[in-house]
């Protein structure tokens, strides 16, 4: 099973080898926010236009007589634009996903020419996926929008702890709810893109793959969420002495618009690695999923350099206890040898040695005692 650590480090390494995709992700993000930004500027031109030959009062008039005329074309344009932009990013990521899936298949650079054909084959389901997660996402936003609507009103009329306590909730469940239906939606986007399902199926197959492994893509969004935090904290240091460096007038201002423009490329392209990074990781990780990828074996811990050798200490290298021993056959026991105690040789009669007896004196025929001296 492929580690969130791993694949995160499989993410990143597709990114550094394919550069151009993280520079077209920045080249579509730079030209949807003009393209969102143009019709603003063509209906501020227009009412400018039209209240600037007018008196004070007469101008602000004919001013929102124009903004009334013009609302739905400005709608219009907006969504126009929206939409452009949405096909643009599908189109992207039908190419740029099966690519980062093959350079962690592989470990090694894909194809170069592989982008434009795979986004050409793919665009049809990475858009009915993508479109499929955005209308859920939108879904749940109005839902939760709306509780929060309805739940502030009763909070500020009738306060108490229960409705405290259930605001609270509804926050947090507002908060993780966003999170979770991101990260379901890159996860169909990424099996629709890499691994040709289609946009229900990619969804089951998402939902159970955030089902499975739910710690892992939680801490590939963590991870990425924390390298972008890092990244605006970075840019924000570094360029805002650059730009209150500019004097407040037009001369100065006008000449400030190129390292401007050129600041707000460097984020663009900084945070579009970033993006295609994470997705990488999320398509390794649905490529192991599918057993696309080979986990390689865990490397031995290095030793600390200056630290002693590691011995291995003596019961490391006996068997494990277990809780019944097996039987030995016993053995059949040997008569037990007879001692020999060698001595010395023992001859056939016995030899006794003694004092001598004294003789004792015949026995005199009278019966009288006999005198010794």
């Amino acid at each position: 099973m492929l580690r969130a650590s791993l694949a995160i480090r499989m993410g990143l390494r597709a990114a550094a080898r394919n550069p151009e995709l993280a520079f077209g992700k920045a080249l579509l993000d730079l030209a949807g926010n003009v393209m969102s930004t143009l019709p603003v500027l063509l209906a501020g031109m227009l009412l400018w236009r039209a209240a600037a030959h007018e008196e004070l009062l007469g101008g602000v008039l004919q001013l929102l007589r124009a903004a009334q005329r013009m609302g739905w074309s400005i709608a219009g344009a907006l969504f126009a634009a929206a939409v452009i932009s949405w096909a643009l990013a599908a189109a992207f990521w039908a190419g740029a996903l099966p690519t980062l899936a093959a350079d962690a298949e592989m470990n090694a650079r894909p194809p170069a020419d592989s982008f434009f054909p795979l986004a050409f084959a793919g665009f049809a389901r990475v858009a009915g996926a993508s479109a499929v997660g955005a209308g859920l996402s939108l879904l749940v936003s109005l839902c939760l929008f709306a509780a929060i609507l309805l739940g502030l009103p009763l909070f500020f009329l009738h306060p108490s702890l229960g409705l405290t306590a259930a605001l609270a909730a509804l926050f947090t469940c507002s908060f993780l709810t966003g999170l979770f239906v991101d990260l379901l939606g890159n996860l169909a986007l990424v099996r629709s893109a890499a691994l040709g399902d289609g946009p229900a199926t990619a969804f089951i197959r998402g939902a159970q793959l955030l089902g499975a492994r739910i710690g892992s893509v939680l801490a590939i969004g963590a991870i990425f969420f924390l390298a972008e935090l890092v990244l605006a904290t970075a840019f924000g240091v570094l360029v805002e002495p650059i730009l209150s460096a500019a004097p407040m007038t037009f001369d100065g201002q006008l000449l400030a618009l190129a390292p401007r423009f050129a600041i707000s490329i460097a984020t663009t392209l900084a945070f579009a690695w970033v993006e295609v990074a994470r997705q990488g990781a999320l398509a390794a990780l649905a490529a192991d999923a599918e057993g696309l990828i080979e986990v390689p074996p865990e490397p031995p811990p290095r030793a600390m350099p200056g630290a002693p050798p590691r011995r291995t200490e003596a019961w490391a290298l006996r068997p494990p206890p277990i809780a019944v021993q097996p039987k030995t056959p016993e053995r059949p026991r040997e008569p037990a040898a007879e001692i020999v105690v060698e001595a010395l040789p023992v001859s056939e009669e016995p030899i006794l040695e003694a004092l001598p007896v004294a003789e004792e004196p015949p026995a005199d025929p009278t019966g009288a005692p006999h005198d010794r001296r």
